[in-house]
């Protein structure tokens, strides 16, 4: 069980699923299992840049990201933001697909098909905290 912040850092390392909320335009929670990374209390999420989260978060940058496991648990409330910079969008795609020991294929695909490092395909958001709970 987590009990300081150095402590939600290896739980968070050793964790593969995240739920991630943003806030739709009805102003309702909408909530999505996503494959997350985790660097100096930032949450990071690759992920279409069309889906459902990002066009939310374009409107609304209100975040939270749930990490569970039995009793311990992982909550980050705060703002997203897109990342733009191209060598942080690399670094991060790159973490995600070290995490995941994903493999890719000679063109930057993943196993699904998808170009991971393609910008106008996908992105990298950043989750800012404004508080982490954790127990």
């Amino acid at each position: 069980m987590p009990k300081s912040l150095d402590e939600v850092k290896n739980f968070m390392d050793r964790q593969r699923l995240a739920s991630f909320v943003t806030v739709n335009p009805n102003n309702e929670p909408h909530v999505v299992p996503v494959f997350f990374t985790y660097e100096n209390g930032k949450v990071y999420v690759q992920t279409d840049r069309k889906s459902v989260k990002v066009r939310n978060l374009l409107r609304n940058n209100n975040v939270s990201v749930a990490v569970y496991r039995g009793e311990e648990a992982v909550i980050i409330r705060g703002k997203a933001r897109i990342i733009d910079n191209e060598k942080e969008f690399i670094k991060r795609t790159q973490d995600h697909i070290n995490k995941y020991r994903l493999k890719l294929d000679e063109q930057g695909r993943d196993s699904m098909g998808i170009p991971l490092f393609d910008k106008k395909v996908r992105c990298v958001i950043e989750v800012i905290p404004k508080r982490t709970m954790f127990w």
